[in-house]
């Protein structure tokens, strides 16, 4: 559209007023994963807080609680081989027989 168009008496005067653009806006989010609804910012709280304390006994561990999906994932396929097969599938039949009973 051409500037003498816009600016032509012929055109309505809805059309000559420019449109203001909708501001950009977002809400906070507090959960760490993509799919995790539940958790609240101070149960995150409270795990970063035991990792920092943790750490600094020397007893530090990874928290699947404060990783993402995809950290999960890169942690899974990096610790497959370190289980024999045997090994799993024994876990998996004493983890079965707890949780049955």
């Amino acid at each position: 559209m051409s500037l003498l168009y816009r600016t032509s008496r012929f055109v309505p005067a809805a059309l000559r007023t420019p449109v203001t653009a909708r501001a950009f806006t977002s809400s906070s989010v507090w959960q760490l994963k993509e799919g995790d609804r539940d958790t609240s910012p101070e149960e995150n709280e409270k795990h970063k807080q035991d990792t920092v304390r943790k750490a600094k006994e020397g007893k530090g561990h990874w928290k699947p609680e404060l990783a993402t999906n995809s950290e999960e994932a890169v942690k899974a396929d990096r610790s497959a081989g370190s289980d024999s097969i045997a090994d799993l599938q024994k876990r998996t039949v004493e983890y079965a027989e707890k949780t049955r009973k």
